[in-house]
């Protein structure tokens, strides 16, 4: 095993997981990585939006530590990454390493990846991968006809189905929040395989010493677009909504209501079609991952597998046919959102599972841990004794966070064990006992029976948040709260 082990890190865009039956079932990344090292059952973002997730990845931050808050800086975060910004890349590029990212960036709306410092193809902002001229490019190499997809669901767009559609020319449809489409002709037209392509190019010839690359498709993020064999995937599924859409909402936040009540409001009953939508959801994913696994095949081939770390995440999770009729994600911090999938493969790492709470900002401190580097501090946390079954993470419980996504709202929730608690700045409260209640259906944060847990759960969130240095006004206050024992608004709001 060498010194300097390479590093290929694979992320997705939004991707299902919580709550969905039969979720990594034929998802062929994650068995193949499964088969390898680490499946991480118990996985979360740190922030379950775009940007602020993908910059606490690389940087093992907090989003309130490093400031991208937001995908744009709406309310008053940062718009973006800068490349003076402290990376995980720095200290593997002081070694030798050579560093390459394919595919989606979404850190920087003005420059690209390679005015970080980063070999490949990743355009500025969130981008339209299908317009690019390394696209055509793409299709002109491979013999490639133009994509076509014909609109299934029309989502908020309002595209009558059936209507076909030139996805080069398409960049409006691209951008909404909710659909589906059939992608015709070749699968091989879609942004995951054009993204891994490119990537494996690079990596048959990544020179001499070791790299670090990073790959991001930008599905299975909605309007869900699928083609054959993939569309026909699941097919024993009756469904994979989750337990939850049934709820009324009625114990939860009155912005969980108002998020519902938007997508009722802006689509009509034919375009809420949950059971289809959630397979699409899982049908996007197989896609994504298809296209992505033969990134493995490629260090298998080249005898580089048994010297590279791999790793297999997500940004944040998908609230698809969940809370109510829930699209997309919201200002939501529940279950759908949070979760996400993290495998990891590699070296030294025995296969097997782990329900340990992990998060994916605790990536960045992992990879130099593995590779032998002691990094700044970061406020992610070494999964490296898991992975080497050495021993608990010194971590007593998960912090993630929130800033909202049509609103501004400061929201924080706190995992320990199998109990739950999600604090907003009016004082709402919510807490949930997810081993009997993975959906959340039933707020305990009232209940007099559990007060004690809820006080436990209040402090341990407080520590975290002077631990973390988190010096927001609403942080400060329900710090002060917890420290004189006392809720200053009430837990639940009237009516």
């Amino acid at each position: 095993m060498s010194d300097h082990p390479n590093i290929l890190w694979l992320n997705t865009d939004q991707q299902m997981f919580a709550n969905r039956p039969g979720a990594a079932r034929e998802l062929p990344l994650q068995t193949r990585l499964a088969a390898r090292g680490m499946n991480f059952r118990r996985a979360y973002t740190v922030l379950p939006i775009c940007s602020p997730a993908r910059a606490s990845m690389l940087t093992g931050l907090y989003p309130h530590n490093h400031g991208l808050t937001e995908n744009d800086g709406r309310f008053g975060g940062r718009a973006g990454l800068e490349p003076s910004d402290p990376f995980v890349t720095d200290p593997l590029r002081e070694r030798g390493y050579r560093c390459a990212w394919f595919g989606k960036w979404h850190l920087n709306q003005e420059q690209d990846a390679r005015a970080f410092g980063f070999e490949g193809y990743a355009p500025a902002d969130y981008a339209y991968p299908y317009a690019s001229a390394d696209y055509r490019a793409y299709l002109e190499r491979n013999a490639l006809p133009d994509p076509m997809a014909r609109i299934e669901l029309s989502g908020e767009s309002g595209t009558l189905p059936g209507t076909r559609v030139t996805l080069t020319s398409a960049e409006d449809w691209f951008d909404f929040e909710a659909g589906s489409a059939i992608l015709e002709g070749p699968v091989e037209t879609h942004e995951s395989f054009f993204v891994a392509e490119l990537a494996e190019r690079w990596l048959r010839d990544p020179g001499d010493g070791p790299f670090f690359m990073r790959v991001d498709t930008w599905g299975p993020h909605p309007p869900y677009l699928v083609g054959a064999p993939f569309a026909g995937m699941f097919a024993d599924l009756m469904s994979a909504v989750s337990p939850n859409l049934v709820s009324d909402l009625k114990e939860r936040p009155a912005h969980h209501t108002a998020y519902r009540d938007h997508w009722q409001d802006i689509l009509d009953e034919g375009a809420r079609d949950f059971a289809l939508l959630s397979r699409r959801a899982l049908q996007s994913a197989a896609l994504c991952e298809t296209a992505l696994v033969r990134l493995l095949d490629v260090l298998e081939d080249g005898g580089r597998i048994d010297d590279t770390i791999v790793v297999f995440t997500a940004d944040h999770g998908d609230a698809v046919a969940s809370n109510g009729g829930m699209m997309n994600k919201g200002g939501l911090m529940v279950e759908e959102t949070l979760r996400i999938p993290m495998l990891i493969a590699g070296p030294g790492i025995p296969p097997g599972s782990n329900d340990s709470l992990v998060c994916n900002i605790d990536v960045a401190p992992t990879l130099l841990d593995l590779c032998g580097i002691t990094a700044r501090e970061m406020d992610g946390t070494s999964l490296r004794p898991l992975l080497r079954r050495t021993g608990p993470l010194p971590r007593d419980g998960l912090m993630t966070e929130h800033y909202g996504l049509k609103t501004p709202l400061w929201q924080r929730a706190f995992h320990k064990g199998h109990w739950k608690l999600v604090v907003q700045d009016d004082g709402f409260t919510e807490l949930y006992d997810l081993a009997c209640d993975p959906a959340e259906m039933n707020n305990l944060a009232d209940s007099a029976i559990h007060a004690g847990t809820l006080r436990e759960m209040r402090s341990g969130l407080a520590k975290a948040l002077t631990r973390y240095g988190d010096d927001s006004a609403s942080a400060m206050a329900f710090r002060d709260a917890v420290l004189s024992d006392a809720t200053p608004f009430p837990r639940r709001h009237p009516g």
